[in-house]
């Protein structure tokens, strides 16, 4: 496989296979039809290649003929589907360090996509977006993934009357709405801009039916390892990894660099030769942390401004009159008004 090509866990091809089955397809109809031979019991090769990936989506969809194909898989989740996150996940203290653990760990999953959060109001978005290579994302790998992130949501919760506010697809929809509806629990927005899932900011704070700190930290420190290891991740990702895991604010570009074993100039160029610059991942980073912190705690501002790594509250507000036209106080207010 081409290293510059994304990867894909064998994990998550077993999960297709496995959807496929359930439908009344063999998994090993679909690797013939494609000359691929995997060992499935031994979990190898570990990763295949994205467009291989859509290879299995495809074929599997057009052998089972089924109208709601990713629906079927998304709703049918397993913990086994995320292998190593999986455990990161529902150790979790709660349901948003778990989504966050999610996103931050999905390159182990597939460097395919990517999962994002925003908070409005008193309401959360969940966005998927697709990172293809060379072959589009189908309409029934969008709607897996948000019927896996709610089935995934209510199982880490052990909570089936957990209910979505809004759910969105930049596609069509299928032939029967009323199977979105029995699925989602709500009835979905399509030919929306992207792919979609709310639910309400009090859900997040929730305890997870397997939270476990001292298990949560030998799994995360599992999870570490593999994603070091995993070198065809992005340097972006390899950056993120470096602030997230004590919310190092402060941190330099050099520091960092040094923590990845590269000289900040080549640090620099390497995020350069992605699109992007060090200031700018570290500046998402503070904007995703401070819609946590204000929107979650009831931490004074002064205090969120400083865990930031922000040495003046002016430039805090600064900050967030930048990322979200408003100011830190307006925000906290708005949200508990309920206002978007």
């Amino acid at each position: 496989m081409n290293s510059d090509h994304k990867r894909v866990s064998i994990h998550w091809i077993k999960a297709i296979l496995q959807a496929a089955q359930s439908l009344g397809v063999e998994p090993h109809a679909i690797l013939k039809s494609l000359n691929l031979n995997l060992d499935l019991d031994a979990n190898q090769p570990a990763y295949l290649s994205l467009d291989q990936t859509q290879d299995i989506w495809k074929v599997a969809e057009e052998k089972s003929a089924h109208a709601y194909f990713g629906l079927k898989m998304g709703q049918r989740v397993r913990p086994s589907y995320f292998h190593a996150v999986a455990y990161v996940a529902m150790t979790s203290t709660n349901l948003m360090q778990a989504y966050e653990n999610f996103s931050a760990y999905m390159p182990l999953i597939s460097e395919g996509a990517e999962l994002d959060m925003a908070f409005e109001g008193k309401k959360m978005w969940i966005y998927f977006t697709p990172k293809p290579d060379n072959k589009p994302f189908s309409r029934h790998q969008h709607e897996s993934i948000v019927a896996l992130l709610l089935e995934f949501s209510r199982w880490l919760l052990g909570d089936d009357s957990l209910v979505p506010m809004q759910v969105t697809f930049p596609h069509e929809a299928g032939p029967d709405l009323s199977v979105y509806e029995s699925i989602l629990s709500v009835k979905p927005k399509f030919k929306a801009p992207q792919t979609a899932i709310q639910f309400p900011v009090e859900y997040l704070s929730r305890k997870l039916k397997e939270s476990d700190a001292g298990l949560h930290a030998l799994h995360k420190a599992h999870a570490d390892q593999m994603l070091a290891a995993h070198t065809n991740s992005s340097w972006r990702v390899k950056v993120v990894h470096c602030i997230l895991p004590s919310d190092q604010f402060q941190i330099s570009r050099e520091q960092v660099a040094n923590k990845l074993n590269v000289s900040s100039r080549t640090l620099q160029r390497r995020l350069k030769e992605e699109g992007t610059n060090y200031l700018d991942i570290l500046d998402d980073q503070r904007k995703q942390k401070a819609q946590e912190l204000i929107f979650m705690t009831n931490r004074s501002l002064k205090d969120v401004a400083i865990e930031l790594g922000f040495a003046e509250s002016s430039t805090f507000y600064r900050a967030c009159h930048r990322w979200f036209n408003d100011t830190p106080k307006a925000l906290r207010l708005k949200q508990q008004n309920g206002q978007s």
